[in-house]
Order: structure tokens, then sequence, then C-alpha cells
């Protein structure tokens, strides 16, 4: 008998003795192909018990302040007391009858992550790694020049990540040109630059039209730290340069880095002076408050209040900005401190909501602020208060400081993880060690040699065989096609630059299938040499719309490639100097036929000739190709598994009936009647089952040979013989009138 246990958060749950639990199981749906799934269960209930009501804080009752149903609870699932699925529960309601609560509606999920509830509507600005003094820089020609050539090294919390930062040849609003002609008439203009070198001349890179550009490995160590999780080094690491080697843009608006703002300088250095009390939770430069109604002690039921008072240099007017989230929360602008005091207080009991805050001073006059700040709650009893002090500062230099934060293009994080997903086909799950296990598709399904037999556990009243295939075409493509290079080559192609659309060569009923990542596609231009008219190993990108004027779009991803070329550049006084070394941007790993960024093999603007290590022949071919192929088909069987297979069973695994063998598609399992349905998707090529045969004894000359002679009495002479052995040598069966069963089909 299969008894189910239920704990959340620790505490074991009452259920109903003939409740009907059903999970389902499924990775990546072939319906749904971009999307990753994790296990859950249908909404089951559970009896309103003095355990069930202590749980879930009588929740039927919404006088009382307690459970938090908006929240998933750690959960775990036992098989007869064994531990079987680790999840998050989801309080769905209550329900009432006669007036008395009854039951409360529960949701299991597995622990296929689920980022959406974990990242929120956070968007990359609110990573605070990035906002770390380790990443900001001196903006001025000196260190451009130098992370043109070489990137800039940032060590945070003892971990240094190469080249974190670079300035890539991509212009925001001028075009450019490159012509070697000694007095080319190329002169630069409000809407060009020739980059040749010709000393003396007036034509020249200008600095201030390139913008910086973060590796995104950072990006991913940042939210790891951010929401505390760990994701495995199966995809994310140092070694796997389609990943470790990608780079994004810096840029958040249209124009140059810094034109129409101030220079805005994050508050750090945080040091606590008193505390009274669980209030916050302070770190070096942010600190985070829970919900004041949220479930856990009374403590955190109580409402925060902040106070700040800041003491600047100088009596120069000044901005105060306080981010939640990343986002702006208030901004008091154009304060002074007072003549009398030297401080400005009047940010007094500000309410505080749940989130993570920052602070920020906006000014462009060289100046210190020292800042002190106090957060207050209610205590638990009484009516005094518990409370928390800390200082902090901020110093705005003479040099304008570049921090990434800042420049972060308006993204939300779960929209560019999601991104990475579709690009590169990756699915997730959460481990036994909460490792969230990143993984392409391909290496998932091939991380598992196993084989269940699973027919004679076969329900053979009922199956079904369908068509695997619900679309006649899937396509790849980029949301952002709006720069120039792009658009032009969709208007002289009639077709999206790096876009693919695949389906089978025999036309058929169906509709498209579109996976689009929200991301900018640019295509690149490799410079050619007016003079002469030969390709230089200089390739630029252009943020400008089909009209020339400049362009945002999408946050744009790229392969940054160091070449060893010289050109002409103008710093802010204007003066021309020669440079040497620049990373030029681009969709492939390396300028040879390697790994890139489009889904179609379209010609590499550097080579100029295909380059078919495309997102889909890495990622996407194995899995889509299979599901246009002909000969697949859905399986839908019902089995009743013994425990032993359900426990262990992994979705990468394959199952075998007779003599086929068939992945899982999705498996869902009813732990009351311990029948499981299973989606099954056969396999057509690359396996091999070995079966041993078997032939039965009267098939078998030797077992069947009819013989009238005896050992006793003889007939035979020395030249003629009958020998009382059987000669069955080279007997050929070729028929037989063998009666064969009805069914060969197990029983249950």
């Amino acid at each position: 008998m299969l008894n189910i246990q239920l704990y959340i958060e620790g505490q074991e749950i009452d259920l109903y003795q003939d409740e009907s639990i059903t999970l389902t199981q499924s990775l990546q749906d072939v319906r749904d192909i971009e999307k990753v799934f994790t296990d859950f269960s249908r909404t089951f209930s559970v009896p309103a018990s003095k355990i069930n009501n202590k749980i879930f804080k009588h929740f039927y009752n919404y006088h009382i302040i307690g459970y938090d149903a908006r929240k998933k609870k750690d959960a775990e699932l036992y098989l007869n007391y064994k531990l079987f699925k680790k999840g998050k529960i989801k309080l769905e309601g209550a329900t009432r009858r006669d007036n008395k609560v009854h039951t409360y509606r529960l949701t299991f999920y597995g622990n296929g992550i689920n980022l959406k509830d974990l990242l929120g509507e956070d968007k990359l600005d609110a990573l605070t790694m990035l906002k770390d003094d380790a990443f900001k820089f001196t903006y001025n020609d000196a260190n451009i020049k130098t992370y043109m050539q070489n990137g800039l090294d940032i060590t945070h919390s003892g971990v240094t990540y190469t080249d974190a930062i670079i300035f890539p040849l991509i212009t925001h609003t001028k075009r450019l040109v490159y012509d070697s002609t000694v007095g080319s008439a190329y002169l630069n203009t409000d809407i060009q630059n020739n980059i040749a070198y010709e000393a003396g001349s007036e034509h020249g890179l200008e600095l201030s039209q390139l913008k910086p550009a973060l590796r995104i490995y950072p990006i991913i160590k940042a939210i790891e730290i951010q929401y505390g999780i760990s994701f495995s080094t199966d995809f994310f690491n140092t070694t796997n340069l389609p990943f470790y080697n990608l780079y994004l843009w810096l840029h958040n608006k249209t124009g140059g880095l810094f034109e129409d703002e101030g220079n805005v300088t994050p508050v750090g250095n945080f040091n606590i002076v008193s505390v009274d009390g669980a209030v916050i939770d302070l770190y070096e430069n942010y600190f985070s408050t829970p919900q004041s109604d949220q479930i856990g002690t009374a403590a955190g039921r109580k409402d925060r209040y902040l106070d700040v008072s800041i003491v600047p240099s100088v009596s120069d007017e000044f901005n105060f900005i306080i981010y939640k989230n990343g986002e702006v929360f208030e901004r008091y602008d154009n304060i002074s401190r007072d003549a009398q005091t030297g401080e400005y207080r009047e940010i007094r009991e500000l309410l505080l909501d749940v989130g993570d805050y920052t602070f920020a001073i906006e000014s462009d006059i060289p100046s210190t602020y020292d800042i002190r700040f106090y957060v207050k709650r209610k205590a638990t009893s009484g009516i005094s208060w518990r409370n928390v002090s800390w200082t902090g500062s901020a110093e705005v230099l003479t040099d304008v400081q570049f921090r990434p934060a800042n420049q972060l293009p308006d993204i939300k994080v779960l929209d560019f993880i999601t991104s990475l997903f579709k690009m590169f086909n990756l699915t997730s799950f959460q481990n036994e060690q909460g490792i969230i296990e990143v993984k392409t598709l391909d290496s998932f399904y091939s991380s598992s040699t196993t084989t269940w037999d699973i027919t004679e556990y076969l329900d053979k009243s009922e199956s079904t065989v369908d068509s695997i295939l619900p679309y006649k075409q899937v396509n790849l493509r980029y949301e952002g096609h709006d720069n120039f290079f792009s658009k032009n080559h969709s208007e002289l192609f009639n077709q999206e630059w790096g876009t693919l659309q695949y389906k089978a060569s025999e036309k058929f009923e169906g509709q498209s299938y579109t996976i689009t990542i929200p991301l900018e596609h640019f295509k690149y231009e490799r410079l050619e040499d007016i003079n002469g008219g030969t390709f230089t190993d200089l390739q630029w990108g252009w943020s400008a719309d089909i009209k020339q004027s400049p362009n945002l779009g999408k946050p744009l991803l790229f392969y940054p490639i160091q070449q060893d070329e010289t050109i002409g550049v103008i710093e802010a006084d204007g003066d021309l100097v020669s440079h040497t070394g620049v990373y030029i941007p681009s969709n492939s790993v390396s300028l040879s036929d390697s790994q890139n960024l489009n889904f179609n093999a379209e010609p590499n603007e550097f080579g100029l000739v295909p380059y078919t290590q495309t997102l889909f022949n890495n990622y996407y071919k194995n899995y889509v190709k299979g599901i246009f192929d002909p000969q697949r088909r859905l399986t839908n069987v019902k089995a009743f598994l013994p425990l032993s297979m359900i426990t262990n069973l992994s979705l990468a695994d394959k199952v075998r009936i007779f003599d086929n063998i068939y992945r899982i598609n999705k498996i869902t399992t009813n732990f009351e009647t311990v029948q499981s349905n299973l989606e099954l998707i056969n396999i057509v090529e690359g396996e091999t089952i070995e079966v041993e045969p078997v032939i039965p004894d009267k098939f078998i000359p030797a077992n069947t040979c009819i013989t009238v002679d005896t050992d006793t009495r003889y007939a035979d002479i020395t030249t003629l013989t009958a020998d009382a052995t059987c000669f069955y040598d080279n007997v050929i069966i070729t028929s037989t009138s063998e009666v064969v069963p009805e069914s060969v089909y197990p029983k249950n």
C-alpha cells in the first residue's frame, strides 16, 4: 500500500485517507518547446484539522494576520516515509461547509526552479553587486583607450573577473568610414567619422561615440548573490566560450553616455552605530526590509520608518535619490545644507515598503557627503521602538566616475535570464543540494544512460498513438531588428537577419510556432578602405535606425574580438592621436567558422561566407528535427509502476516497451491508484536493443529426433551399419503448425 506524507516547512500536514494527489512531471513539452516546466500537482484538498489550522494560521478568517498565501512555502512529499520530491506548496484557498471551515486547497510544485517567483519584476539595475565601487572607473580618454585594447579586470569579494569591462567599436550616433588617402575628402562631420589615422588631418574616431560593455558572467554572479541561489557550472562557466565571451552593451538611452544627466554617485561604506532589536538586514551599500504583514515573528509584521541626515562638504545644491529594487522610490532635488546646523535633515519617518534600498548623491560639484541613517519599528509588545542606526558616505570627484549599474539596459532580470535560456535552449531544475542545474537540452538528455523496461507494468486496456507534430513551422528570431544594417538586410532580402524558419520539406496542415528573444540583433559591417577598395581588419556596429538617426533598441549581446589595427582617435580636448588595438563586435565567437548568435546560417560579416555553427544547429536541431520526423509518434500509455521505479525515475531516462525505446515527454502519477499516465516519444534511431532469441524445444532437431533402433539389438555388419545415433545436420525447418495465443501482452 502506498502512503503519502506532506511536510510544509518541516511540519507534517494532515491528509484525507482517500484524497487523490496527482503529480505531473515534465521538462520540456513538444507542444510548447520554448518553455521550461516544473513538476506540479493538480489542486487537492486537506482537512481543516487542528494541525492544519495551526499551520495555515486560520487562513479562512481574514481578521487574523497570519499565513501569506501569495508566497509558496518549502515542502517535501514523501512516499511511505521515503523522500520523493522537494518543492513548494501554494495555498489556493479554503472551503466552508455549514459556515465552518472544512478544507484547504493546495497545489504542490516541484523544485524545477520557478525563476518568475524568485526574480519578480526586478530589473538589472537592481543588482547591488554591480553598484559596488569595485565596478567603477574614471571616465577619461586614457582609460577609454586602454579598455579599447585591454579590458578592465574587476575584483569583487575575492573573485577576479577578467576583462569585465571593455569599449567595443560600436557607435551610438555617427557612421564610421575608413579612407587612408592622404588628404582624404572624408572628414569628420555631424553624421560620420573617418577613423583612418593621418597625422595633422581633421578626421578620426571621436571617443565620445563609444559606450562600454560588461561581460555577462559577473551579471550571472550578481544574480546569484542578490537572490541567494547557485547555478551549476554545466553551462555558466569560464571555459564555455559561447557563454563566457558574451558581453552586454551598456546602452540605455540614445546619444552619449552622460548627456542630459548629472553625475550620480552611490552611497556606500555602511557602518553600524547602534542596534536595538531585529529591524532590517544591512549590507555594505544597501539594506532589505521585510513586508510589514509577512508571516513570521511579530517583529516582522511591523511598519518600518526611515530618517536620513546628510552633511555635505560644500554649500552647493545637490540631489538625494532613494532607490527600491533598482527603481527610484523617492527623490529630493535641489537641496542643500542648513546654514546653522551644516546638515540636511528633512527626511523623517519615511514609510518603507518591502524591498532592497540603495541611495545616491547627484551633483557635478566635487564634494564629500556623510550620511546618517536611522530605521525604527514598533516593539512586539508595549509602546517602545526597536531601531538601528548606521553611517554611510559618498564622494563626488572632479572626473566623472563611470558605474555600469547606471548604464544597464532597461530589462528585467527574468527577461535577461529567459533570453539566455531561449538562445541556447537551456533547461533547469534544482537538485537535492539546492543548486540550480542549468544545462542545454541535449546535454540533459545525454546525462542519463538508464533505460527502464515498463512492459510488465502496462495497463493493456487502453493506449493511444498520436501525431507528435502540432506545428508546420518553427520560427526562431530576435525581437530587435531596428538597427540600420539589420533593417537594411530585411528590406534587401525580405528576410530578417539571423531569423530561421524551420519547416518540413512536405506541405501539411498546422500552425507556426515562434520563439522570440527579447534582445537586439545587430548586423555588423566590415570596413573597406576607400583608398584601394581592400578590406581592413576592422568591423563595427551602428546603433542607428533605418533613417540613420540614433536608436535605442533592445539590449544587445555580442562577442568582442581584439584586432591589432591602428586607427585615429580624437580625445576630449580635440587632439588627434594614433591608437593601436580595437575590440571589434561580432556575432561569432571567432573570425573563423565558429559558434555564432544567428539562428540561420547567415554570411558572416567579416568572413563573408556562411558560418554554419548557428544557435539552431548547436542547440535546437536535434530536438526540433525529431519533432518533424514523420516516424515520430506521441504514445500515451498507462502503467502501474512500482514504487522503486517511481522514486528513481528521471526525466532524462528512457523507457522500454517490448522492443521499442521512448523518451519521456510527460508523466502524471495518481498516488491513490498508483497509476501513471505516460506521454512518450519514440526514438527512431541511435538505439539498439539486444534480444536473446528463445527457440521452443520442438524446433531444436537434437531434441526432436525420432529413432527406431535400440542399444540391445543390432542389425549391422562390418560393411553396413544402422546407427542408433540421430543424424540431424543441416535440417531446415520450413513450416510449423504451432498455435499462437490470441494475446501476447502480459497481464496487469
